[in-house]
């Protein structure tokens, strides 16, 4: 795509010549951790605010798209510019300051998840959020997507952290929200509306989220079972029984069998599930307890309760590195994202099991099982590729006909968009219209993204930009963030 060279050369008197990418290396800012793509006219990197402000305003001014970005870590097609126009990319928002006064952080949108946790870790402080992609995703992509991971189950989402953001409208005006406060109850909470609204509504330069004590003590254990069902069915138990556990993730046999070597010496890979639970706090003995009490009440066929912290690390090792295993595979790659409420994991997976065998299909599944929210993924050859979109279609059905999300963490984006129909009511997706008007008149701001464009049917996957080429070929260049 030939680049306007007036809007090209105004965008470098704004962010300077070297911060405005037109060459060979725009395919680094085409896609996302999908197969999606598509071409732009020109990557932005500005790190100022006001830089950002002047960018968004020439673009009104020339109705001319843009995209934010952050790590380009998505699962939903969010970041991919299915408009063209320009990517602004925050990835030189990297400012950080640890707050401890407050127990805050104030963070550039560009600041990566697991670097703020780090540095909150100097403080004897926490940044719970915890996505599996939590090293290379940045902070301003999980505001977009009110990310998750496997620590939400205790301590919470995005949302839930976030007091604070400077935000770019779509004419170029700036909002400076909320603040240094754990608490407020005065006017409307309109930073809510940009928590998960995936760049849509405007752009998020810095945010101030809160951070938590950080516990002192942790306790592991990785629990099998004969089949995948009677993990399910233990998840449900153990919450029922009145403990918390700090995180509470399943994987299936198909999963077990790509990261089996990565368990712990001695602990079978064989089994049809396993349950990674984990427990925290500040008495070692009393963390000790609890996490066996669990252990007990889960009523598994093989239990490994990790002895030494590298034993621990191990385990979840083994569960966040399965982006990796699957794409050292070699095979396409089709990962997804539901929620269901927690009495419908079992029935939740007892559908993933039978959509597998009745397609003959390779489906390895990892789950915050401690909150519904389930992550299958497709494994499949060339000759399968048909399939997915049907395949993938119905998980989105069960999982609403079960009273559950199409996405639970990861977004609608472009991928999903169709499906929102399915969970939201017209009256809903109408005001959401009403809101996107009001904010961005123009539709400038990340098109084609979140609204349902057409009824959603099998084959949505067919006329999407990349559908055709392998997918793991477009896994090499990001994390699958299950």
């Amino acid at each position: 795509m030939t680049a306007p060279a007036e809007l090209l050369d105004r965008l470098r008197a704004i962010v300077g010549p070297a911060h405005v990418i037109v060459d060979e290396r725009l395919e680094d800012y085409e896609h996302d951790g999908t197969f999606l793509q598509h071409a732009l006219t020109a990557a932005v990197l500005p790190n100022r605010t006001e830089e950002v402000a002047e960018v968004v305003r020439l673009c009104a001014a020339t109705q001319t798209p843009i995209t934010s970005r952050g790590a380009g870590s998505g699962l939903v097609g969010g970041p991919v510019p299915l408009s063209g126009g320009i990517v602004l990319s925050l990835e030189r928002f990297t400012e950080l300051e640890i707050d401890s006064a407050n127990l805050m952080a104030v963070a550039g949108a560009g600041v990566i998840n697991g670097d703020l946790d780090a540095a909150a870790a100097e403080h004897g402080l926490m940044y719970p959020p915890d996505p599996a992609s939590k090293l290379i995703s940045t902070i301003g992509g999980n505001v977009a997507c009110n990310s998750g991971g496997p620590h939400c189950l205790k301590y919470g989402l995005t949302a839930d952290y976030v007091v604070g953001m400077t935000v770019v409208l779509a004419d170029g005006s700036v909002l400076e929200l909320g603040g240094r406060l754990r608490k407020r109850s005065s006017g409307y909470r309109m930073m809510q509306l940009f928590v998960g609204s995936e760049g849509t509504l405007g752009i998020v330069t810095q945010v101030i989220v809160k951070l938590v004590p950080r516990p002192r003590h942790h306790a592991t254990a990785m629990v099998g079972f004969a089949t995948i069902e009677d993990a399910a069915d233990a998840v449900r138990r153990v919450l029922q029984s009145g403990h918390f556990p700090a995180a509470l993730e399943m994987l299936n046999r198909a999963t077990l069998e790509i990261v089996g070597h990565l368990l712990p010496a001695g602990f079978r890979n064989d089994h049809e599930a396993v349950l990674v639970i984990e427990q925290d706090g500040n008495d070692p003995d009393q963390v000790l307890e609890q996490l066996a009490g669990m252990v007990e009440i889960l009523d598994g066929i093989d239990n490994r309760v990790a002895q030494s912290e590298a034993e621990r690390e191990g385990i979840w090792k083994a569960r966040r590195h399965l982006g990796h295993a699957m794409v050292e595979l070699r095979q396409n790659v089709f990962s997804e994202d539901i929620g269901v409420p927690i009495s419908k994991v079992p029935e939740m997976v007892h559908r993933f099991q039978a959509l597998a065998e009745k397609h003959n299909l390779r489906m390895p599944v990892v789950a915050h099982a401690g909150d519904g929210n389930l992550h299958p993924t497709l494994l499949f050859e060339e000759e399968q590729r048909h399939l997915v979109g049907p395949v993938a279609a119905q998980i989105f059905r069960d999982a609403v006909e079960l009273g559950g999300t199409v996405s639970a963490e990861h977004g609608l984006g472009a991928l999903k968009r169709d499906f929102a129909a399915l969970e939201h009511s017209a009256e809903e997706i109408g005001w959401w219209r009403r809101l996107k008007d009001l904010y961005d008149p123009l539709g400038i701001l990340n098109p084609h993204k979140i609204f349902p464009e057409q009824p959603a049917d099998d084959h949505f996957l067919d006329n999407q930009p990349g559908w055709g080429r392998k997918l793991a070929g477009g896994r090499d260049r990001a994390e699958v963030a299950t």
